[in-house]
Protein backbone atom coordinates (compact mmCIF):
# COMPACT_ATOMS: atom_id res chain seq x y z
CA UNK A 1 0.00 0.00 0.00
CA UNK A 2 1.40 3.27 -1.09
CA UNK A 3 2.06 5.44 1.60
CA UNK A 4 -0.49 7.73 3.02
CA UNK A 5 -0.47 11.85 3.17
CA UNK A 6 -0.94 11.37 6.67
CA UNK A 7 1.52 9.50 7.42
CA UNK A 8 3.46 11.35 5.23
CA UNK A 9 2.63 14.52 7.16
CA UNK A 10 4.15 13.12 10.20
CA UNK A 11 7.71 11.77 9.05
CA UNK A 12 7.87 15.91 7.78
CA UNK A 13 8.27 16.46 11.47
CA UNK A 14 9.85 13.74 12.78
CA UNK A 15 13.89 13.34 13.27
CA UNK A 16 16.23 11.18 11.57
CA UNK A 17 16.57 10.03 15.23
CA UNK A 18 12.96 9.18 15.97
CA UNK A 19 12.91 7.32 12.92
CA UNK A 20 16.10 5.40 13.57
CA UNK A 21 14.61 4.41 17.46
CA UNK A 22 11.48 3.18 16.00
CA UNK A 23 13.11 1.02 13.26
CA UNK A 24 15.25 -0.05 16.16
CA UNK A 25 11.74 -0.92 18.23
CA UNK A 26 10.57 -3.22 15.20
CA UNK A 27 13.83 -4.93 14.96
CA UNK A 28 15.13 -3.11 12.42
CA UNK A 29 18.34 -1.81 13.74
CA UNK A 30 21.49 -1.06 11.35
CA UNK A 31 19.80 -1.88 7.92
CA UNK A 32 18.24 1.51 7.07
CA UNK A 33 20.49 4.77 7.44
CA UNK A 34 22.55 5.49 4.29
CA UNK A 35 26.11 5.79 4.99
CA UNK A 36 27.93 9.12 6.33
CA UNK A 37 29.62 9.95 3.18
CA UNK A 38 25.87 11.11 2.18
CA UNK A 39 25.73 14.20 3.47
CA UNK A 40 23.64 17.51 2.88
CA UNK A 41 25.37 20.18 0.52
CA UNK A 42 24.65 22.72 3.77
CA UNK A 43 23.68 22.89 6.55
CA UNK A 44 19.75 22.73 6.85
CA UNK A 45 18.45 20.77 4.82
CA UNK A 46 15.36 18.75 5.94
CA UNK A 47 13.01 16.87 3.89
CA UNK A 48 10.89 13.91 3.91
CA UNK A 49 9.13 12.08 1.04
CA UNK A 50 8.32 9.22 -1.14
CA UNK A 51 11.61 7.38 -3.20
CA UNK A 52 11.40 7.41 -6.78
CA UNK A 53 14.84 6.23 -8.19
CA UNK A 54 17.17 6.26 -10.49
CA UNK A 55 20.66 3.81 -11.34
CA UNK A 56 24.08 5.03 -13.43
CA UNK A 57 26.45 2.90 -14.86
CA UNK A 58 29.88 4.43 -15.06
CA UNK A 59 31.49 4.71 -18.54
CA UNK A 60 34.66 6.05 -20.48
CA UNK A 61 34.06 7.58 -24.10
CA UNK A 62 36.67 10.09 -24.77
CA UNK A 63 34.54 13.15 -26.62
CA UNK A 64 36.91 13.77 -29.92
CA UNK A 65 38.48 17.15 -30.36
CA UNK A 66 35.87 20.11 -32.25
CA UNK A 67 35.00 22.83 -32.26
CA UNK A 68 33.15 24.70 -29.25
CA UNK A 69 29.99 25.12 -31.64
CA UNK A 70 29.87 21.30 -32.44
CA UNK A 71 30.17 20.85 -29.02
CA UNK A 72 27.29 23.28 -27.93
CA UNK A 73 25.14 21.21 -30.61
CA UNK A 74 26.14 17.64 -29.21
CA UNK A 75 25.49 18.37 -25.80
CA UNK A 76 22.90 21.42 -25.09
CA UNK A 77 20.85 22.24 -28.54
CA UNK A 78 17.51 20.06 -29.11
CA UNK A 79 17.14 17.64 -31.51
CA UNK A 80 14.04 17.92 -33.71
CA UNK A 81 12.04 15.19 -31.56
CA UNK A 82 12.73 17.88 -28.55
CA UNK A 83 15.86 15.53 -26.57
CA UNK A 84 19.31 16.42 -26.35
CA UNK A 85 22.43 14.73 -25.70
CA UNK A 86 22.07 14.33 -22.18
CA UNK A 87 18.33 12.99 -22.58
CA UNK A 88 19.73 10.29 -24.19
CA UNK A 89 21.50 9.51 -21.38
CA UNK A 90 18.66 10.53 -18.73
CA UNK A 91 14.84 10.48 -20.55
CA UNK A 92 13.48 13.77 -19.73
CA UNK A 93 10.16 11.63 -18.56
CA UNK A 94 12.18 9.78 -15.97
CA UNK A 95 14.04 12.74 -14.56
CA UNK A 96 11.77 13.66 -11.60
CA UNK A 97 7.99 13.29 -11.50
CA UNK A 98 5.50 14.26 -8.85
CA UNK A 99 5.10 15.80 -5.34
CA UNK A 100 6.09 14.67 -2.29
CA UNK A 101 9.02 12.36 -4.61
CA UNK A 102 12.53 12.18 -3.44
CA UNK A 103 14.64 11.32 -6.01
CA UNK A 104 17.45 8.97 -4.80
CA UNK A 105 20.46 8.19 -7.35
CA UNK A 106 23.07 5.67 -7.57
CA UNK A 107 25.99 6.72 -9.23
CA UNK A 108 28.09 4.65 -7.56
CA UNK A 109 30.13 7.10 -5.89
CA UNK A 110 31.00 8.90 -9.24
CA UNK A 111 32.91 12.20 -9.36
CA UNK A 112 30.56 12.91 -12.22
CA UNK A 113 28.03 15.62 -11.27
CA UNK A 114 24.88 14.55 -12.27
CA UNK A 115 23.50 16.90 -10.78
CA UNK A 116 23.95 20.78 -10.73
CA UNK A 117 22.59 23.88 -10.28
CA UNK A 118 20.40 23.68 -13.65
CA UNK A 119 18.67 20.43 -13.24
CA UNK A 120 18.11 20.88 -9.38
CA UNK A 121 15.92 23.77 -10.67
CA UNK A 122 14.45 21.31 -12.98
CA UNK A 123 13.46 19.39 -9.93
CA UNK A 124 12.38 22.05 -7.96
CA UNK A 125 9.93 22.98 -10.40
CA UNK A 126 8.25 19.66 -10.99
CA UNK A 127 7.93 19.74 -7.05
CA UNK A 128 10.30 17.04 -5.89
CA UNK A 129 11.16 17.58 -2.50
CA UNK A 130 14.26 16.46 -2.20
CA UNK A 131 17.42 14.39 -4.12
CA UNK A 132 19.92 12.15 -2.98
CA UNK A 133 22.84 10.87 -4.71
CA UNK A 134 25.43 8.52 -4.05
CA UNK A 135 28.00 10.39 -6.06
CA UNK A 136 28.42 14.28 -7.32
CA UNK A 137 26.94 17.29 -7.48
CA UNK A 138 28.10 19.93 -9.49
CA UNK A 139 27.80 23.82 -9.43
CA UNK A 140 27.47 23.35 -5.79
CA UNK A 141 28.30 27.41 -5.03
CA UNK A 142 25.38 27.87 -6.87
CA UNK A 143 22.65 25.09 -5.71
CA UNK A 144 23.91 26.38 -2.42
CA UNK A 145 22.90 29.96 -3.08
CA UNK A 146 19.43 28.22 -4.79
CA UNK A 147 18.77 26.23 -1.62
CA UNK A 148 18.21 23.29 -2.99
CA UNK A 149 18.04 20.49 -1.28
CA UNK A 150 20.39 17.73 -2.28
CA UNK A 151 22.49 15.35 -0.11
CA UNK A 152 25.43 14.19 -2.06
CA UNK A 153 28.76 12.05 -1.27
CA UNK A 154 30.95 14.00 -3.38
CA UNK A 155 30.87 17.50 -5.20
CA UNK A 156 32.85 17.83 -8.73
CA UNK A 157 33.22 20.22 -11.71
CA UNK A 158 32.98 17.29 -14.20
CA UNK A 159 30.10 16.53 -16.54
CA UNK A 160 28.40 13.31 -16.90
CA UNK A 161 28.77 13.42 -20.49
CA UNK A 162 31.13 10.28 -21.50
CA UNK A 163 31.41 9.07 -17.98
CA UNK A 164 27.89 7.94 -17.20
CA UNK A 165 25.29 6.21 -18.75
CA UNK A 166 21.51 5.39 -17.49
CA UNK A 167 20.90 1.70 -16.18
CA UNK A 168 17.65 1.86 -14.53
CA UNK A 169 14.46 4.19 -13.53
CA UNK A 170 11.89 3.26 -10.99
CA UNK A 171 13.80 -0.18 -9.62
CA UNK A 172 15.32 -1.12 -6.47
CA UNK A 173 18.36 0.46 -6.16
CA UNK A 174 21.25 0.56 -3.46
CA UNK A 175 22.58 4.38 -2.39
CA UNK A 176 24.74 4.73 0.35
CA UNK A 177 24.63 0.79 1.07
CA UNK A 178 20.86 0.87 2.03
CA UNK A 179 18.47 -1.32 -0.42
CA UNK A 180 15.63 2.05 -1.63
CA UNK A 181 12.88 0.51 -3.22
CA UNK A 182 10.59 2.98 -5.06
CA UNK A 183 7.50 4.08 -2.48
CA UNK A 184 10.07 3.95 0.16
CA UNK A 185 9.60 6.49 2.43
CA UNK A 186 12.91 8.98 3.15
CA UNK A 187 13.79 11.10 5.73
CA UNK A 188 16.89 13.37 6.04
CA UNK A 189 18.33 15.78 7.76
CA UNK A 190 21.43 17.19 9.28
CA UNK A 191 22.10 13.69 11.09
CA UNK A 192 21.56 12.16 7.64
CA UNK A 193 19.36 10.10 5.69
CA UNK A 194 17.32 6.95 6.76
CA UNK A 195 14.98 5.23 4.59
CA UNK A 196 11.74 3.01 5.80
CA UNK A 197 9.72 0.29 3.93
CA UNK A 198 6.85 1.12 2.42
CA UNK A 199 5.15 -1.50 3.95
CA UNK A 200 6.52 -0.25 7.67
CA UNK A 201 5.68 3.51 6.77
CA UNK A 202 2.57 4.19 9.17
CA UNK A 203 3.66 1.97 12.20
CA UNK A 204 7.24 3.62 12.19
CA UNK A 205 5.72 7.12 11.73
CA UNK A 206 3.73 7.03 14.73
CA UNK A 207 6.27 5.33 17.04
CA UNK A 208 8.66 7.85 15.46
CA UNK A 209 5.99 10.46 16.69
CA UNK A 210 6.21 8.96 20.45
CA UNK A 211 9.76 9.32 20.15
CA UNK A 212 10.00 12.83 19.35
CA UNK A 213 7.19 13.61 21.78
CA UNK A 214 8.68 11.96 24.52
CA UNK A 215 12.20 13.84 23.97
CA UNK A 216 9.98 17.17 23.13
CA UNK A 217 8.48 17.21 26.68
CA UNK A 218 12.02 16.10 28.37
CA UNK A 219 13.80 18.96 26.64
CA UNK A 220 10.93 21.60 27.47
CA UNK A 221 11.53 20.77 30.78
CA UNK A 222 15.17 21.16 30.66
CA UNK A 223 14.60 24.80 29.10
CA UNK A 224 12.03 25.86 31.72
CA UNK A 225 14.81 24.90 34.02
CA UNK A 226 17.28 26.65 32.29
CA UNK A 227 14.89 29.94 31.82
CA UNK A 228 15.98 29.37 27.74
CA UNK A 229 12.98 30.83 25.34
CA UNK A 230 10.89 28.03 23.44
CA UNK A 231 11.20 27.22 20.32
CA UNK A 232 9.94 25.06 17.53
CA UNK A 233 11.97 22.00 18.82
CA UNK A 234 9.91 22.13 21.87
CA UNK A 235 6.61 22.87 21.42
CA UNK A 236 3.75 20.07 22.07
CA UNK A 237 1.24 18.87 19.26
CA UNK A 238 -1.54 16.72 19.50
CA UNK A 239 -0.97 13.57 18.63
CA UNK A 240 -2.11 13.50 15.33
CA UNK A 241 -4.02 10.29 14.78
Amino acid sequence: MAISQDTLAILRKVRTSDVTDALDSLGMMNSYEMDPRIRPLFPGIRFAGIATTAAFNLIDVTIPRMSYDEFDDRQYKRNPDGSTHSDALWPAGHKFGAPDEVHVIDCKQSRCGLLGSNNVLDAAVKGTVGLIIDGACRDSDECILQKSPVFCSVRSMRHMAGRLELASTNQPITCGGVMVRPGDGIVADGDGVIVIPQAEADDVAKRAWKVQDKDRRMRRAFYEKLGMPMDETVALEERPW
